[in-house]
């Protein structure tokens, strides 16, 4: 169920003159986590953060890298990333966790929905000179995300050798 604005502050506002997540939400017969929510989120970005969206958010890949890199290195939860960054749902960030763990950048690009015509390969055999401007960024996409995967795999990589040598000096 979808809530208002209104309804929303004056959940707020009742929470605010010190009543309990529990007490707020029996009297406005809502779910506790949903006053906890909508407090935090207002506490962290104002009425913006708390308006009902009215169109599906669209994230370009480099603000969904933004928001994972930001969740590991400061330690952050999912709903804490998500009132950071103003995200309506923690659970989108966890998909797109698991996206850049199992696939890197190229997992954190967005997809078309639906089945497309056959459509070509990312890279194609014509000499650069000949290919349309779209094959051209398409193609650079794949590359970005591609270059992006491979270096952040190597920083692993030598992350866990700077961390395996650790390890085996601590035993002597």
């Amino acid at each position: 169920m979808r809530y208002d604005l209104d309804f929303k502050m004056q959940v707020i506002a009742y929470y605010r003159q010190g009543h309990s997540n529990h007490a707020t939400a029996r009297k406005f017969n809502v779910n506790p986590e949903f006053v906890f929510k909508w407090v935090k989120q207002y506490q962290s970005g104002g009425i913006d953060a708390i308006k009902p969206k009215t169109s599906k958010a669209k994230y370009s890949s480099e603000f969904k890298y933004k928001v994972i890199t930001t969740m590991l290195k400061e330690g952050l939860s999912q709903s804490g990333v998500a009132l950071t960054f103003n995200i309506s749902s923690p659970a989108l960030i966890s998909h797109w966790h698991r996206a850049y763990r199992q696939q890197g950048m190229f997992g954190l690009i967005t997809k078309p929905k639906g089945r497309t015509a056959m459509s070509k390969p990312f890279i194609t055999d014509k000499p650069d000179d000949e290919k349309t401007l779209e094959e051209l960024k398409r193609e650079n996409e794949y590359l970005r995300a591609e270059n992006a995967y491979l270096k952040k795999l190597d920083a692993l990589l030598k992350a866990e050798e700077r961390a395996g040598k650790k390890q085996g000096s601590s035993k002597h």
